[in-house]
């Protein structure tokens, strides 16, 4: 366990205040919208041709797709990216997650995001980046996500938790989102994702009561943990918590409840019991 996760993995809003004009450094923009009305000078936001989640057909962006939208952002092989969102950093969590899966760790949130940022009146602009386009090169890290042969195997395998960060009327089927059947996979602990976050303050909370959470819910951090919701984002916000917690073997089951919850051999849990 590295004492100095949060400093490997999040950036102050003074330290990025104070880097803004570092060469090496990229700052992604990854809300949905506010882009051209303000965003953190020389920011730049996903291509009008993505979207925050970074998908196709249900999954994250194949390779090839993924390192032309990194190349057309300005993203290359050595760039220190730095994300930020309006969201709790779901999304930029999400960007965080992707880059690691393909290869580049080389990634970190800026703790608070785009609301500590403005609540505390620093600068912004509506001038849009134009970075140069830069070689990125995509490599499938496979440690980084679970397929649902993984998840099936992890309900009965020592050493493994799953753990679902859906809201609670997904963990007990209340609210199906749209799939075949409600509920949650046998064996998996729930914690919603957003706390994680301090509500006042849009930061994470500190790595050791995040850690002292994910312990109360039975996830040692010797233990490989798989996270899910509906369909990958909230699990990697979910992960990135993870890791900072110090857990250092964390999948994102990416297809999630989405799959799971479509398909009729794969086993349910509800409050009142498990569901074949």
């Amino acid at each position: 366990m590295h004492n100095n996760r949060e400093t490997e993995m999040l950036v102050t809003a003074d330290w990025l205040a104070a880097h803004l004009d570092d060469a090496g450094i990229r700052i992604v923009d990854t809300r949905k919208d506010g882009y051209e009305i303000a965003h953190i000078p020389g920011a730049v936001r996903y291509p009008a041709s993505s979207t925050p989640f970074l998908k196709d057909q249900g999954r994250v962006l194949n390779p090839e797709k993924f390192a032309a939208l990194m190349s057309e952002m300005g993203v290359g092989d050595d760039t220190l990216v730095v994300a930020y969102d309006d969201g709790n950093n779901l999304f930029a969590a999400r960007l965080w997650w992707a880059l690691n899966y393909y290869g580049h760790p080389k990634v970190m949130l800026l703790d608070g995001g785009w609301d500590l940022w403005s609540a505390e009146g620093r600068a912004v602009t509506n001038v849009p980046a134009s970075p140069r386009p830069a070689a990125f090169t995509a490599r499938v890290d496979e440690r980084w996500i679970a397929e649902w042969e993984q998840v099936r195997a992890a309900i009965e395998k020592p050493g493994f938790g799953i753990l679902d960060v859906r809201s609670d009327r997904e963990w007990t089927g209340a609210d199906p989102m749209g799939t075949k059947r409600g509920g949650h996979i046998p064996t998996a602990v729930h914690l919603e994702w957003r706390e994680t976050i301090d509500p006042a303050s849009k930061r994470f909370k500190p790595a050791a009561a995040l850690r002292g959470m994910f312990e109360r819910l039975g996830l040692a951090r010797d233990r490989e943990v798989i996270t899910y919701c509906q369909g990958g984002i909230r699990a990697a916000h979910a992960a990135f918590a993870l890791r900072l917690a110090g857990y250092d073997r964390v999948r994102n089951y990416e297809r999630s409840w989405s799959e799971w919850g479509n398909r009729e051999d794969l086993p349910i849990a509800r409050p009142e019991g498990t569901v074949q």
